[in-house]
């Protein structure tokens, strides 16, 4: 079993969450990763486990740059990105603005079958 999980959700988790040490790595999840595409750069030191979740219209992540970030990741074996089409950002924060609830489900079920194989 991994020693710790990080789960994510607001600007620049990607980035604190690959520029922590990698001497003891643990699976990650990141739910609307504003600014990722500026750090992909590190990726290439992504050795644990990453689960991403984002939204196709989220405003704060061009679809440009979300092109990058699943480029990027799609390199790494170990890394996951799912897309949300239809969805604006924080498209899984309850009660928010841009709350919905059939994507929410989608996105913290892919979580949750993610943590339970990592956490065997």
């Amino acid at each position: 079993m991994k020693d710790h999980i990080t789960i994510e959700g607001h600007d620049g988790a990607f980035a604190a969450y690959i520029a922590r040490p990698k001497t003891s790595p643990a699976p990650a999840v990141a739910y609307h990763g504003g600014d990722t595409e500026k750090y992909l750069g590190e990726v290439g030191g992504l050795s644990a486990p990453l689960l991403m979740h984002l939204a196709e219209e989220d405003e704060f992540i061009s679809k440009p740059a979300q092109a990058e970030i699943k480029a990027a990741l799609a390199k790494k074996p170990n890394a996951t990105v799912y897309s949300y089409p239809g969805q604006n950002h924080a498209f899984t924060r309850h009660n928010g603005a841009h709350y919905n609830a059939a994507a929410a489900a989608l996105a913290n079920g892919r979580t949750s079958e993610f943590l339970h194989q990592q956490l065997r």
